[in-house]
Protein backbone atom coordinates (compact mmCIF):
# COMPACT_ATOMS: atom_id res chain seq x y z
CA UNK A 1 0.00 0.00 0.00
CA UNK A 2 1.43 3.14 -0.44
CA UNK A 3 2.37 5.42 1.57
CA UNK A 4 0.21 8.39 3.37
CA UNK A 5 3.42 10.93 1.86
CA UNK A 6 2.38 9.70 -1.71
CA UNK A 7 -0.99 9.41 -1.45
CA UNK A 8 -1.68 12.75 -3.83
CA UNK A 9 1.26 14.41 -5.28
CA UNK A 10 0.52 17.86 -6.24
CA UNK A 11 -2.90 16.93 -7.48
CA UNK A 12 -5.35 20.13 -7.59
CA UNK A 13 -8.40 21.31 -5.35
CA UNK A 14 -11.55 22.22 -5.65
CA UNK A 15 -13.23 24.45 -3.88
CA UNK A 16 -13.99 21.94 -1.04
CA UNK A 17 -10.38 21.30 -0.56
CA UNK A 18 -10.96 17.82 -2.12
CA UNK A 19 -8.38 16.04 -4.47
CA UNK A 20 -8.93 16.67 -8.47
CA UNK A 21 -8.38 13.31 -10.67
CA UNK A 22 -6.07 13.65 -13.02
CA UNK A 23 -4.61 11.19 -15.86
CA UNK A 24 -1.42 11.84 -14.08
CA UNK A 25 -1.26 10.12 -10.97
CA UNK A 26 0.65 7.84 -9.88
CA UNK A 27 -0.98 6.72 -7.03
CA UNK A 28 -2.52 3.72 -7.65
CA UNK A 29 -5.71 4.13 -5.47
CA UNK A 30 -8.59 6.60 -5.99
CA UNK A 31 -8.23 10.30 -5.09
CA UNK A 32 -9.63 11.82 -1.82
CA UNK A 33 -9.73 14.89 0.45
CA UNK A 34 -6.69 16.83 0.68
CA UNK A 35 -7.40 17.31 4.40
CA UNK A 36 -4.87 16.81 6.66
CA UNK A 37 -5.31 13.17 8.04
CA UNK A 38 -5.96 14.23 11.46
CA UNK A 39 -8.70 16.13 10.18
CA UNK A 40 -9.82 13.25 8.15
CA UNK A 41 -10.11 11.28 11.26
CA UNK A 42 -12.08 13.94 13.27
CA UNK A 43 -14.51 14.13 10.28
CA UNK A 44 -14.83 10.15 9.58
CA UNK A 45 -15.29 10.13 13.53
CA UNK A 46 -17.82 12.87 14.29
CA UNK A 47 -19.45 13.91 10.95
CA UNK A 48 -19.16 10.88 8.83
CA UNK A 49 -22.07 11.37 6.51
CA UNK A 50 -21.06 14.53 5.79
CA UNK A 51 -18.07 13.61 4.71
CA UNK A 52 -19.12 10.66 2.81
CA UNK A 53 -21.50 12.70 1.10
CA UNK A 54 -18.69 15.53 0.25
CA UNK A 55 -16.07 13.00 -1.19
CA UNK A 56 -18.65 11.47 -3.15
CA UNK A 57 -19.61 14.84 -4.92
CA UNK A 58 -16.58 16.27 -5.29
CA UNK A 59 -14.10 12.73 -6.59
CA UNK A 60 -16.94 10.23 -7.46
CA UNK A 61 -17.84 7.15 -6.76
CA UNK A 62 -14.75 6.08 -5.51
CA UNK A 63 -12.27 7.75 -2.76
CA UNK A 64 -9.65 7.70 -0.55
CA UNK A 65 -9.86 8.47 3.40
CA UNK A 66 -6.59 8.36 5.45
CA UNK A 67 -6.72 8.26 8.82
CA UNK A 68 -3.87 9.80 11.84
CA UNK A 69 -1.92 9.19 13.13
CA UNK A 70 -0.31 5.96 11.13
CA UNK A 71 -1.47 7.13 7.28
CA UNK A 72 -3.71 4.35 7.39
CA UNK A 73 -5.43 3.73 3.88
CA UNK A 74 -9.02 2.92 2.83
CA UNK A 75 -10.94 2.96 -0.35
CA UNK A 76 -14.39 3.96 -0.47
CA UNK A 77 -16.33 2.72 -2.87
CA UNK A 78 -20.31 3.67 -4.02
CA UNK A 79 -20.62 2.28 -7.63
CA UNK A 80 -23.27 -0.72 -7.47
CA UNK A 81 -21.05 -2.54 -10.30
CA UNK A 82 -17.73 -1.77 -8.09
CA UNK A 83 -19.36 -3.08 -4.98
CA UNK A 84 -20.07 -6.12 -6.96
CA UNK A 85 -16.67 -6.75 -7.67
CA UNK A 86 -15.40 -6.36 -3.86
CA UNK A 87 -18.31 -8.81 -2.65
CA UNK A 88 -18.30 -11.78 -5.67
CA UNK A 89 -14.38 -11.70 -5.48
CA UNK A 90 -12.84 -15.07 -4.39
CA UNK A 91 -13.03 -14.94 -0.45
CA UNK A 92 -9.10 -15.93 -0.36
CA UNK A 93 -8.58 -12.05 -2.67
CA UNK A 94 -11.02 -10.43 -0.60
CA UNK A 95 -11.84 -11.77 2.91
CA UNK A 96 -13.13 -9.53 5.48
CA UNK A 97 -11.38 -6.67 7.51
CA UNK A 98 -13.31 -7.27 10.64
CA UNK A 99 -10.40 -10.19 12.00
CA UNK A 100 -8.16 -7.13 12.53
CA UNK A 101 -10.65 -4.41 13.89
CA UNK A 102 -11.57 -3.64 17.17
CA UNK A 103 -14.36 -5.32 16.94
CA UNK A 104 -12.57 -8.95 16.97
CA UNK A 105 -11.76 -8.28 20.75
CA UNK A 106 -15.27 -8.59 21.57
CA UNK A 107 -16.98 -10.95 19.68
CA UNK A 108 -13.96 -12.94 19.54
CA UNK A 109 -11.54 -15.23 16.64
CA UNK A 110 -14.32 -18.23 15.97
CA UNK A 111 -17.28 -15.20 15.50
CA UNK A 112 -18.91 -15.75 11.91
CA UNK A 113 -17.80 -11.62 11.79
CA UNK A 114 -14.12 -12.46 11.97
CA UNK A 115 -13.15 -15.81 10.48
CA UNK A 116 -12.11 -15.90 7.08
CA UNK A 117 -11.59 -18.65 4.48
CA UNK A 118 -12.68 -22.33 5.07
CA UNK A 119 -13.21 -21.46 8.87
CA UNK A 120 -15.71 -18.71 8.10
CA UNK A 121 -18.20 -21.03 5.88
CA UNK A 122 -17.80 -24.00 8.09
CA UNK A 123 -19.37 -21.66 10.72
CA UNK A 124 -21.95 -20.04 8.74
CA UNK A 125 -23.14 -23.17 7.20
CA UNK A 126 -23.46 -24.31 11.23
CA UNK A 127 -25.58 -20.79 12.20
CA UNK A 128 -27.89 -20.65 8.79
CA UNK A 129 -30.11 -23.53 10.38
CA UNK A 130 -32.07 -21.50 13.34
CA UNK A 131 -32.63 -18.75 10.42
CA UNK A 132 -34.45 -20.66 8.07
CA UNK A 133 -37.89 -18.91 6.98
CA UNK A 134 -40.31 -20.84 8.59
CA UNK A 135 -38.43 -21.28 12.05
CA UNK A 136 -38.36 -17.63 11.69
CA UNK A 137 -41.98 -17.59 11.61
CA UNK A 138 -41.65 -19.25 15.19
CA UNK A 139 -40.47 -15.82 16.19
CA UNK A 140 -43.18 -13.56 15.40
CA UNK A 141 -45.10 -14.01 18.47
CA UNK A 142 -42.55 -13.22 20.56
CA UNK A 143 -41.66 -9.89 18.97
CA UNK A 144 -45.35 -9.48 19.48
CA UNK A 145 -45.26 -9.97 22.91
CA UNK A 146 -42.09 -7.83 23.88
CA UNK A 147 -43.03 -5.07 22.16
CA UNK A 148 -46.86 -5.09 23.87
CA UNK A 149 -44.97 -5.26 27.07
CA UNK A 150 -42.74 -2.69 26.35
CA UNK A 151 -45.18 -0.30 24.76
CA UNK A 152 -47.42 -0.10 28.24
CA UNK A 153 -45.42 1.81 30.06
CA UNK A 154 -44.96 4.65 27.36
CA UNK A 155 -46.39 8.21 28.18
CA UNK A 156 -48.74 9.03 25.90
CA UNK A 157 -49.10 12.74 24.75
CA UNK A 158 -45.21 13.58 25.65
CA UNK A 159 -42.48 13.31 23.99
CA UNK A 160 -40.31 10.11 24.15
CA UNK A 161 -36.77 8.67 22.72
CA UNK A 162 -37.98 5.65 20.91
CA UNK A 163 -33.93 4.04 20.34
CA UNK A 164 -34.17 2.75 24.20
CA UNK A 165 -37.50 1.14 23.75
CA UNK A 166 -36.90 -0.59 20.88
CA UNK A 167 -33.29 -1.60 22.07
CA UNK A 168 -35.06 -3.18 24.98
CA UNK A 169 -37.36 -5.03 22.72
CA UNK A 170 -34.92 -6.47 20.64
CA UNK A 171 -33.28 -7.05 23.25
CA UNK A 172 -35.70 -9.49 25.03
CA UNK A 173 -36.67 -10.58 21.52
CA UNK A 174 -33.11 -11.84 20.43
CA UNK A 175 -32.26 -13.14 24.39
CA UNK A 176 -35.60 -15.19 23.99
CA UNK A 177 -35.09 -16.46 20.91
CA UNK A 178 -31.00 -17.51 21.66
CA UNK A 179 -31.82 -19.17 24.92
CA UNK A 180 -35.29 -20.53 24.63
CA UNK A 181 -36.57 -18.66 28.00
CA UNK A 182 -38.60 -16.62 29.83
CA UNK A 183 -36.90 -13.26 29.82
CA UNK A 184 -37.09 -12.49 33.46
CA UNK A 185 -34.79 -16.24 33.66
CA UNK A 186 -32.16 -14.08 31.51
CA UNK A 187 -32.47 -11.07 33.68
CA UNK A 188 -28.68 -11.31 34.71
CA UNK A 189 -27.56 -11.48 30.79
CA UNK A 190 -29.97 -8.94 29.62
CA UNK A 191 -28.04 -6.55 31.96
CA UNK A 192 -24.53 -7.67 31.27
CA UNK A 193 -25.38 -7.02 27.82
CA UNK A 194 -27.10 -3.62 28.58
CA UNK A 195 -24.05 -2.36 30.57
CA UNK A 196 -21.45 -4.04 27.55
CA UNK A 197 -23.03 -1.33 25.40
CA UNK A 198 -22.69 1.62 27.39
CA UNK A 199 -19.18 2.76 27.10
CA UNK A 200 -19.96 1.78 23.46
CA UNK A 201 -19.68 5.49 22.24
CA UNK A 202 -17.24 8.24 20.05
CA UNK A 203 -14.50 7.54 22.67
CA UNK A 204 -14.38 4.09 21.57
CA UNK A 205 -14.50 4.55 17.83
CA UNK A 206 -11.65 7.67 18.16
CA UNK A 207 -9.20 5.05 20.37
CA UNK A 208 -9.85 2.18 17.71
CA UNK A 209 -8.60 4.63 15.18
CA UNK A 210 -5.87 6.00 16.82
CA UNK A 211 -4.30 3.48 18.12
CA UNK A 212 -4.45 0.66 15.27
CA UNK A 213 -4.67 -2.03 15.50
CA UNK A 214 -5.10 -2.43 19.04
CA UNK A 215 -6.82 -6.21 19.17
CA UNK A 216 -6.14 -7.41 23.17
CA UNK A 217 -8.83 -7.69 24.82
CA UNK A 218 -10.58 -4.46 26.30
CA UNK A 219 -9.63 -3.29 29.71
CA UNK A 220 -11.48 -0.77 32.15
CA UNK A 221 -15.44 -0.48 32.35
CA UNK A 222 -15.54 -2.16 29.08
CA UNK A 223 -13.36 -5.08 29.55
CA UNK A 224 -15.12 -5.61 32.89
CA UNK A 225 -18.73 -5.81 31.25
CA UNK A 226 -17.24 -8.25 29.05
CA UNK A 227 -16.11 -10.45 31.57
CA UNK A 228 -19.36 -10.68 33.49
CA UNK A 229 -21.05 -11.67 29.54
CA UNK A 230 -18.90 -14.18 29.21
CA UNK A 231 -19.11 -15.82 32.65
CA UNK A 232 -23.01 -16.45 32.25
CA UNK A 233 -22.74 -17.34 29.13
CA UNK A 234 -20.29 -20.55 29.91
CA UNK A 235 -22.39 -20.80 32.94
CA UNK A 236 -25.40 -21.41 30.05
CA UNK A 237 -23.65 -23.65 27.54
CA UNK A 238 -22.42 -25.97 30.51
CA UNK A 239 -26.08 -25.80 31.97
CA UNK A 240 -27.54 -26.69 28.77
CA UNK A 241 -25.28 -29.24 28.05
CA UNK A 242 -26.53 -31.17 30.87
CA UNK A 243 -29.75 -30.82 30.18
CA UNK A 244 -31.37 -34.05 28.77
CA UNK A 245 -34.22 -32.81 26.59
CA UNK A 246 -31.43 -30.63 24.40
CA UNK A 247 -32.68 -32.54 21.58
CA UNK A 248 -36.10 -31.38 21.81
CA UNK A 249 -35.29 -27.79 22.17
CA UNK A 250 -35.53 -25.47 19.34
CA UNK A 251 -33.89 -22.35 20.74
CA UNK A 252 -31.13 -21.37 19.28
CA UNK A 253 -28.57 -22.24 21.55
CA UNK A 254 -29.49 -26.02 21.64
CA UNK A 255 -29.63 -25.89 17.64
CA UNK A 256 -26.20 -24.55 17.87
CA UNK A 257 -25.01 -27.24 20.06
CA UNK A 258 -26.65 -30.24 17.90
CA UNK A 259 -25.32 -28.69 14.75
CA UNK A 260 -22.50 -30.68 13.03
CA UNK A 261 -19.80 -29.80 10.53
CA UNK A 262 -18.81 -31.49 7.46
CA UNK A 263 -16.91 -33.88 9.56
CA UNK A 264 -19.45 -34.63 12.06
CA UNK A 265 -17.64 -32.33 14.48
CA UNK A 266 -19.73 -29.52 16.78
CA UNK A 267 -19.02 -26.54 17.89
CA UNK A 268 -16.47 -25.64 21.27
CA UNK A 269 -17.91 -23.85 24.16
CA UNK A 270 -15.32 -21.04 23.13
CA UNK A 271 -17.02 -21.36 19.42
CA UNK A 272 -20.41 -20.77 21.02
CA UNK A 273 -19.25 -18.17 22.84
CA UNK A 274 -18.59 -16.10 20.20
CA UNK A 275 -21.35 -16.84 17.97
CA UNK A 276 -23.51 -16.24 21.09
CA UNK A 277 -21.68 -12.39 21.24
CA UNK A 278 -21.77 -11.98 18.01
CA UNK A 279 -26.29 -12.44 17.86
CA UNK A 280 -26.17 -10.79 21.38
CA UNK A 281 -24.91 -7.80 20.28
CA UNK A 282 -25.25 -7.48 16.77
CA UNK A 283 -28.35 -9.33 16.71
CA UNK A 284 -30.81 -6.36 18.79
CA UNK A 285 -28.85 -3.09 18.44
CA UNK A 286 -28.99 -3.03 14.99
CA UNK A 287 -32.79 -3.72 14.37
CA UNK A 288 -33.35 -1.62 17.06
CA UNK A 289 -32.11 1.35 15.76
CA UNK A 290 -33.47 0.46 12.09
CA UNK A 291 -36.75 0.84 13.74
CA UNK A 292 -36.15 4.15 15.46
CA UNK A 293 -34.78 5.27 11.76
CA UNK A 294 -38.30 3.92 10.46
CA UNK A 295 -40.51 6.23 13.24
CA UNK A 296 -38.16 9.04 12.37
CA UNK A 297 -38.85 8.93 8.98
CA UNK A 298 -42.68 8.33 9.37
CA UNK A 299 -43.33 11.36 11.40
CA UNK A 300 -42.33 13.75 9.10
CA UNK A 301 -43.78 11.89 6.05
CA UNK A 302 -47.34 11.87 7.14
CA UNK A 303 -48.57 10.86 3.67
CA UNK A 304 -46.31 7.67 3.92
CA UNK A 305 -47.52 7.09 7.64
CA UNK A 306 -51.14 7.31 6.64
CA UNK A 307 -50.90 4.63 4.37
CA UNK A 308 -49.21 2.71 6.63
CA UNK A 309 -51.60 2.65 9.12
CA UNK A 310 -54.35 2.30 6.55
CA UNK A 311 -52.58 -1.18 5.56
CA UNK A 312 -52.93 -2.02 9.31
CA UNK A 313 -56.29 -1.63 9.56
CA UNK A 314 -57.45 -3.22 6.25
CA UNK A 315 -55.52 -6.32 7.28
CA UNK A 316 -53.09 -6.57 4.29
CA UNK A 317 -50.33 -8.70 4.07
CA UNK A 318 -47.46 -6.06 5.09
CA UNK A 319 -46.45 -5.01 1.84
CA UNK A 320 -46.17 -1.58 2.36
CA UNK A 321 -44.76 -2.03 5.74
CA UNK A 322 -42.09 -3.90 4.45
CA UNK A 323 -41.17 -0.95 1.61
CA UNK A 324 -40.99 1.13 5.08
CA UNK A 325 -38.67 -1.43 6.61
CA UNK A 326 -36.49 -1.72 3.05
CA UNK A 327 -36.58 2.37 2.19
CA UNK A 328 -35.01 3.05 5.91
CA UNK A 329 -33.05 0.59 5.54
CA UNK A 330 -31.73 2.02 2.02
CA UNK A 331 -31.70 5.99 3.71
CA UNK A 332 -30.77 5.26 6.84
CA UNK A 333 -28.07 2.04 7.00
CA UNK A 334 -26.93 0.83 10.94
CA UNK A 335 -23.80 0.28 9.82
CA UNK A 336 -21.79 2.72 6.94
CA UNK A 337 -19.51 0.37 5.58
CA UNK A 338 -18.00 -2.74 5.41
CA UNK A 339 -14.09 -3.54 4.85
CA UNK A 340 -12.22 -6.18 2.65
CA UNK A 341 -8.87 -6.56 2.74
CA UNK A 342 -6.79 -7.48 -0.63
CA UNK A 343 -4.94 -10.22 -0.46
CA UNK A 344 -3.60 -9.92 -4.03
CA UNK A 345 -4.43 -7.08 -7.03
CA UNK A 346 -8.04 -6.37 -7.53
CA UNK A 347 -9.25 -4.67 -10.90
CA UNK A 348 -12.12 -2.99 -8.69
CA UNK A 349 -14.16 -0.18 -11.28
CA UNK A 350 -11.63 -0.67 -13.86
CA UNK A 351 -8.85 0.16 -11.64
CA UNK A 352 -6.44 -2.24 -10.20
CA UNK A 353 -5.64 -2.10 -6.59
CA UNK A 354 -2.71 -3.60 -4.99
CA UNK A 355 -2.45 -6.29 -2.46
CA UNK A 356 -2.85 -5.05 0.96
CA UNK A 357 -5.35 -2.55 0.22
CA UNK A 358 -8.17 -1.84 2.82
CA UNK A 359 -11.20 -1.29 0.33
CA UNK A 360 -14.95 -0.31 1.98
CA UNK A 361 -18.19 -1.02 -0.04
CA UNK A 362 -19.84 1.81 1.49
CA UNK A 363 -23.78 1.18 2.20
CA UNK A 364 -24.51 4.72 2.86
CA UNK A 365 -23.51 6.30 -0.42
CA UNK A 366 -24.48 3.16 -2.67
CA UNK A 367 -27.43 3.05 -1.38
CA UNK A 368 -27.82 6.75 -2.31
CA UNK A 369 -26.27 6.11 -5.79
CA UNK A 370 -27.89 9.09 -7.90
CA UNK A 371 -27.00 6.96 -11.25
CA UNK A 372 -29.68 4.32 -9.50
CA UNK A 373 -32.39 6.13 -7.16
CA UNK A 374 -32.15 9.29 -9.30
CA UNK A 375 -32.31 13.42 -8.32
CA UNK A 376 -34.39 12.30 -5.45
CA UNK A 377 -31.65 9.23 -4.26
CA UNK A 378 -32.00 10.96 -0.49
CA UNK A 379 -35.86 11.31 -0.30
CA UNK A 380 -37.64 8.91 2.15
CA UNK A 381 -39.98 7.04 -0.68
CA UNK A 382 -41.01 3.52 0.23
CA UNK A 383 -43.07 3.64 -2.87
CA UNK A 384 -39.24 2.71 -4.68
CA UNK A 385 -40.23 -1.12 -2.99
CA UNK A 386 -42.92 -1.55 -4.85
CA UNK A 387 -42.68 0.07 -8.17
CA UNK A 388 -39.35 -1.56 -9.02
CA UNK A 389 -37.33 -2.82 -6.41
CA UNK A 390 -33.72 -2.05 -6.68
CA UNK A 391 -30.80 -4.59 -8.30
CA UNK A 392 -29.10 -6.74 -5.69
CA UNK A 393 -26.18 -4.40 -5.45
CA UNK A 394 -27.42 -1.23 -5.23
CA UNK A 395 -29.18 -1.77 -1.95
CA UNK A 396 -27.19 -3.15 0.39
CA UNK A 397 -27.73 -2.75 4.41
CA UNK A 398 -27.21 -6.25 5.15
CA UNK A 399 -23.68 -6.80 3.16
CA UNK A 400 -23.33 -9.04 0.46
CA UNK A 401 -21.51 -11.91 -1.40
CA UNK A 402 -20.50 -15.01 0.88
CA UNK A 403 -20.16 -12.79 3.86
CA UNK A 404 -24.03 -10.97 3.47
CA UNK A 405 -25.40 -10.79 6.65
CA UNK A 406 -26.86 -14.20 8.28
CA UNK A 407 -29.54 -12.51 10.46
CA UNK A 408 -30.51 -10.43 7.48
CA UNK A 409 -33.92 -11.77 7.17
CA UNK A 410 -34.99 -11.95 10.77
CA UNK A 411 -33.99 -8.28 10.78
CA UNK A 412 -35.96 -7.59 8.48
CA UNK A 413 -39.10 -9.42 9.92
CA UNK A 414 -38.55 -8.37 13.21
CA UNK A 415 -38.74 -4.66 12.25
CA UNK A 416 -42.18 -5.22 10.41
CA UNK A 417 -43.49 -7.08 13.09
CA UNK A 418 -42.18 -4.25 15.78
CA UNK A 419 -44.08 -1.39 13.79
CA UNK A 420 -46.95 -3.55 12.59
CA UNK A 421 -47.80 -4.20 16.69
CA UNK A 422 -46.37 -0.21 17.56
CA UNK A 423 -48.95 1.57 14.50
CA UNK A 424 -51.87 -0.73 15.24
CA UNK A 425 -52.80 0.83 18.53
CA UNK A 426 -50.48 4.13 18.77
CA UNK A 427 -50.02 6.47 16.39
CA UNK A 428 -46.71 9.00 16.44
CA UNK A 429 -45.92 12.49 16.07
CA UNK A 430 -43.47 14.93 16.06
CA UNK A 431 -42.46 17.09 19.67
CA UNK A 432 -43.10 20.51 19.33
CA UNK A 433 -39.80 22.51 20.76
CA UNK A 434 -36.71 24.70 20.04
CA UNK A 435 -35.07 21.57 19.58
CA UNK A 436 -37.12 19.76 17.89
CA UNK A 437 -37.65 22.61 15.28
CA UNK A 438 -34.40 22.64 14.63
CA UNK A 439 -34.90 18.51 13.23
CA UNK A 440 -37.51 20.07 11.50
CA UNK A 441 -36.03 17.90 8.05
CA UNK A 442 -34.86 15.40 10.36
CA UNK A 443 -33.09 13.93 13.09
CA UNK A 444 -28.97 14.27 12.48
CA UNK A 445 -27.02 11.54 12.28
CA UNK A 446 -24.97 10.57 15.43
CA UNK A 447 -22.29 7.97 15.39
CA UNK A 448 -22.66 5.14 18.49
CA UNK A 449 -19.69 3.21 18.04
CA UNK A 450 -19.90 1.61 14.67
CA UNK A 451 -22.94 2.52 14.17
CA UNK A 452 -25.02 5.39 12.62
CA UNK A 453 -27.93 6.39 15.51
CA UNK A 454 -30.63 9.53 15.15
CA UNK A 455 -29.06 12.54 17.30
CA UNK A 456 -31.90 12.71 19.44
CA UNK A 457 -32.88 9.03 20.14
CA UNK A 458 -35.99 9.41 17.20
CA UNK A 459 -38.29 11.25 19.86
CA UNK A 460 -41.98 11.18 18.67
CA UNK A 461 -45.26 11.86 20.73
CA UNK A 462 -47.46 8.91 20.91
CA UNK A 463 -51.19 9.68 20.53
CA UNK A 464 -53.99 6.48 20.99
CA UNK A 465 -55.37 5.66 17.79
CA UNK A 466 -59.09 4.97 17.27
CA UNK A 467 -58.81 1.25 16.57
CA UNK A 468 -59.35 -0.47 20.00
CA UNK A 469 -56.05 -2.55 21.09
CA UNK A 470 -56.84 -6.05 20.20
CA UNK A 471 -54.59 -9.09 21.10
CA UNK A 472 -52.83 -9.66 17.70
CA UNK A 473 -52.01 -6.77 15.85
CA UNK A 474 -54.25 -7.68 12.72
CA UNK A 475 -57.51 -5.51 12.24
CA UNK A 476 -59.76 -5.45 9.68
CA UNK A 477 -62.37 -2.60 8.01
CA UNK A 478 -65.03 -3.77 9.84
CA UNK A 479 -63.76 -3.67 13.27
CA UNK A 480 -62.14 -0.67 12.48
CA UNK A 481 -65.82 0.62 11.58
CA UNK A 482 -67.17 -0.54 14.97
CA UNK A 483 -64.44 0.63 17.42
CA UNK A 484 -64.82 4.13 15.51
Amino acid sequence: MASAATTHGASPRDSEGLAIPSAARVDPLPPGPRWPALVQTLAWAFVPTWMMRRCARAVGEAFTVTFAPSGFRMVFLSDPDAVKQVFTAPAEVAPSGAANSPIASVVGSSSVLTLTGPEHMRQRKLLLPPFHGERMREYESTIVQATRREMSSWPIGDAMATQPAMRRITLEVIVRAVFGVEAERMAPLRDAISALLEPAHILLVLRSVFLRPRLERPGGEFGAALDRLDQLLYAEIALRRSQADLAERSDILSLLMQARDEQGAAMSDEELRDELVTLLLAGHETTATTVAWALERLVRHPRVLARAIAEIDAGEQDRYISAIVDETLRVRPVVPIVVRALTEELEVGGRPLPAGTMVAPCLYLTNRNPRVYGGDAGAFRPERFLDSPPETFSWIPFGGGIRRCIGAAFAQLEAKVILRTVLSELEPGRPAGPLMSLFRAGEPVRRRAITLVPAAGARVVWRRRGVAARATTTTTTSDHARAA
